[in-house]
């Protein structure tokens, strides 16, 4: 494989990163030329993924090269933070064989290829309890505490609600992929009063991104690992929990959403004031989240025509006006939402 323009040093890195691989399972061989690379499907971000195998030693690098004007920390800077405080909270992520910060490259513990989206059955059933007994232990708290600080990410606040989930909702999905002519004041106020709700009681450790493809199945050791945590900072407990129980790539059932939230109630007696308001809370906080994802599945698989996300726009839009109507106090976002629903998105969506 030829270097990769986007990540130009990579084989450089790598000469001097493989060595510190432990030995795995006998795998296929790189030959003598050095190890053998072969890029896997992106998430969406501006990273670079790739297998790496040498022999019996294998590991996934990483190159998220980034501006030299950069403010920190980093994403990168947060990605090792995160990665050193979880461990201490009995989270298994993987482990950091070699980085480059100059650069922009990581060689991490190769986890495998299969997602607790990807789990089927009863083992599912028992996969989703243990991933919601590990979020627990992320949101406890402990010694050391987590310091935002060390992440650098923007507080989760009223503001950064409005501006970056339900705004981010309007403007890459109502006003870009739908090309509808609607001023976001209209639907202001409501978006308002769920940022308010959701934010009500203590903030944890929030991950911000926990859903189904960022809890991994690894073949070896613990039965979960999480991934993709270098946008965590304090936020309200139920944002996560509704990340994953909400989340359109797995599209769980009302019945097994219940149950997993009750498994929730039940084991965070040590999360501080879950239990106040813990339903509308719970679906302000999924609302939030659903109108991040919208945005997210408009920009990537709209504007950006990368593949896997536009197709769940329809889920994602259902679930959000259940909970919407569920709740009873968003007329106005849940009219906007039924226009949406009416698109066939397969198709381009034509301005109204």
């Amino acid at each position: 494989m030829r270097e990769p323009a986007s990540a130009e040093g990579l084989f450089d890195f790598l000469a001097n990163a493989v060595p510190r691989i432990p030995d795995g399972p006998e795998a296929e061989s790189g030959g003598g030329n050095g190890p053998l690379v072969s890029p896997l499907a992106g998430d969406g971000s501006q990273r670079s993924i790739y297998r790496v195998v040498q022999g019996p030693r294998r590991a996934i690098a990483v190159a998220n090269p980034l501006p030299p004007d950069r403010s920190h920390p980093d994403e990168n800077e947060a990605f090792l933070a995160v990665a050193s405080f979880l461990p201490g909270r009995g989270i298994r992520v993987p482990a950091v064989y070699a980085s480059d910060l100059d650069r922009g490259f990581f060689l991490l513990e190769d986890l495998g290829d299969e997602h607790l989206v990807d789990a089927r059955g009863s083992r599912r059933n028992a996969l989703y309890r243990k991933a919601i007994e590990a979020l627990i232990r992320m949101q406890e708290p402990g010694h050391p505490p987590f310091d935002p600080q060390s992440a650098g990410n923007p507080a989760y606040t009223e503001a950064f609600i409005l501006e970056g989930e339900a705004g981010y909702f309007h403007q890459a999905l109502v006003g870009g992929l739908a090309h509808f002519s609607h001023p976001f004041s209209q639907i202001e106020a409501e978006c308002r009063r769920l940022a308010r709700e959701a934010l009500e009681g203590t903030a944890v450790f929030m991950h911000r991104d926990f859903q189904s493809r960022n809890v991994m199945l690894p073949p070896t050791g613990p039965e979960i690992a999480i991934i993709d945590f270098q946008g965590a900072r304090l936020g309200p407990p139920h944002y996560d929990l509704a990340a994953l129980l909400f989340d359109p790539y797995a599209r769980l059932s009302p019945e097994t959403r219940s149950a997993l939230a009750a498994h929730y109630r039940a084991a965070a007696t040590g999360v501080p004031d879950i239990h106040v308001n813990f339903e509308g809370r719970l679906l302000a906080s999924a609302a939030n989240r659903l109108m991040q994802a919208l945005g997210a599945f408009a920009k990537l698989g709209g504007q950006l025509r990368i593949p896997g996300f536009r197709e769940h726009i329809p889920f994602a839009l259902d679930t959000l006006h259940g909970l919407l109507s569920a709740r009873g106090d968003t007329p106005r976002l849940i009219e906007l939402i039924e226009r949406l629903r009416a698109i066939s998105w397969e198709d381009p969506p034509c301005a109204d």
